[in-house]
């Protein structure tokens, strides 16, 4: 079975964007301009998280956020077998992670897999099968979320 990192660069290969090229360089680019803007809301607003922990999220949840028309470009997450896809209008998927969990239940995506170490996301479950999200720039809150079915 393959790694987390090794499926996130898989999916990289899928999108024909190899590793350290003009075109994945682009991808890094394009991708650090949308969170710079505020619009690649994919993090967690940290909440207090259950004692013995949640589940890592499984499955395609929808999303909602803050930043001004935020949503008519993010639509969502992805999560499968400790990776997770950002999902965008038209079908289109990207800023892929992996997921790993924090000592206090929440779910941590990290997303140095694809060029873009400075950029993290903390989703913290809310017991009703939705979760709050907030994106972290460089350890600093730039944008909040949710998730849900």
């Amino acid at each position: 079975m393959s790694t987390a990192k090794e499926r996130v660069l898989d999916y990289g290969r899928a999108l024909h964007i190899p590793s350290g090229t003009a075109e994945g360089g682009m991808m890094r680019v394009i991708a650090g301009g949308l969170v710079a803007a505020g619009i690649a809301v994919s993090g967690a607003l940290a909440g207090v998280g259950t004692a013995g922990g949640e589940p890592i999220p499984s499955g395609t949840y929808q999303g909602t956020t803050t930043v001004p028309a935020g949503e008519l470009i993010w639509k969502g997450k992805t999560f499968q077998e400790g990776t997770v896809v950002n999902n965008f209008t038209f079908g289109l998927t990207g800023l892929a992670g992996t997921t790993s969990q924090d000592g206090n239940g929440n779910t941590v995506i990290d997303y140095s897999p694809s060029g873009l170490g400075f950029l993290t996301d903390r989703i913290s479950p809310n017991g009703d099968g939705t979760y709050t999200g907030a994106v972290y720039v460089g350890g600093n809150q730039v944008g909040s979320f949710g998730l849900a079915r």
